[in-house]
């Protein structure tokens, strides 16, 4: 069985960010990274397999100033490239910063193509911070909601969210690598299910069917050891802030896989299980999987994948 392309795509300033951060750590062989954005100065900085800069006849090959319309006007006036750079995708995983107008221009009409190419699409996008006024706000509002619209599976990390969660007092650089740590783990964890097969497999079908709810998705990851409390340890991971665990019981459909070594029991796995059921009471969908890796001794791998918020719950985040 072929393993699944998987393109990575890092849109506009925080997007890029982040790409330019996965780009230091390893990655499975099927993984390919793309940075897209207006700004050619910022763009050729991007370490990365692909770069596309949006028409320099639109944005002269600078930042769009904020202005979301002109810089998915860039997007259209690129298509052709962007079909050729995204169609050997099977999957794109977006990250974006929505507000902005690279974030939140580029990323919609990115949603809109893959969906035009039938390409799944699963967002990791940061909401700004409350002080940066209701404008941005409200962009990063319409910006989730179109690429809903379009069929995207859409992960929102509220910048007022990581703040609470590493103290007011963190510097900014600080905070930035906490959120661009957070996606790695994430990443690598979900990106190594996809190409790796398990002692109860997780295959990309499986991954599309949770992706593919309607609503909005999140996503945690956890290492630990194999020994700890695992009630405890799922606990945590349920409990991250940057999870969004006041909209988590809310999750139509939900994945969670384990990377375990030779020790691990069925009695472990399967309490795993039920807690996780006990956490999600409107979850029509639960698939549990797991890879036995005698390598990793005593370590544990928690990868939580949920889909289907409400759109009140979506109301709610946004105001947290």
């Amino acid at each position: 069985m072929s393993v699944a392309s998987i393109i990575i795509v890092g849109v506009g300033g925080r997007g890029c960010a982040a790409l330019q951060h996965l780009q230091q750590h390893s990655l499975p062989d099927n993984i390919s990274r793309i940075a897209i954005s207006t700004d050619k100065r910022a763009l050729n900085s991007v370490l990365c397999d692909n770069r596309v800069l949006l028409s320099e006849t639109i944005a002269n090959g600078r930042s769009s100033g904020g202005n979301a319309e002109l810089a998915a006007a860039a997007v259209r006036d690129t298509e052709p490239a962007l079909r050729q750079a995204l169609c050997s995708a099977d999957v794109i995983i977006m990250l974006t910063g929505l507000g902005g107008g690279n974030g939140s221009g580029v990323a919609t009409e990115l949603a809109k193509l893959a969906a035009d190419m039938a390409i799944p699409v699963l967002v990791f996008a940061t909401l700004p911070f409350n002080f940066e006024g209701q404008r941005r706000a409200l962009l990063a509002q319409q910006s989730l909601l179109t690429m809903q619209q379009y069929g995207a599976a859409v992960v929102a990390l509220p910048n007022d969210q990581l703040q609470r969660a590493l103290g007011a007092a963190t510097r900014l650089e600080q905070a930035l690598d906490a959120s661009n740590q957070f996606l790695l783990v994430i990443l690598q964890q979900l990106t190594a299910m996809l190409a790796d097969t398990g002692l109860i497999n997780m295959d990309f079908n499986d991954f599309l069917s949770v992706i593919k709810q309607p609503g909005l998705a999140l996503a945690g990851a956890i290492e630990t050891e194999q020994e700890d409390d695992l009630p405890a340890a799922l606990q945590k991971l349920l409990l991250n802030p940057l999870l969004q665990p006041q909209q988590l019981s809310q999750a139509k459909a939900a994945l969670l896989h384990i990377v375990a070594g030779k020790g691990f029991s069925l009695q472990q796995f399967e309490a795993l299980g039920l807690q996780l059921a006990a956490e999600l009471p409107n979850v029509a969908l639960l698939l549990q999987g797991l890879t036995l890796q005698p390598e990793a001794d005593t370590k544990l791998k928690l990868l939580l994948l949920a889909s289907g918020i409400s759109a009140d719950c979506r109301a709610k985040l946004l105001c947290v």
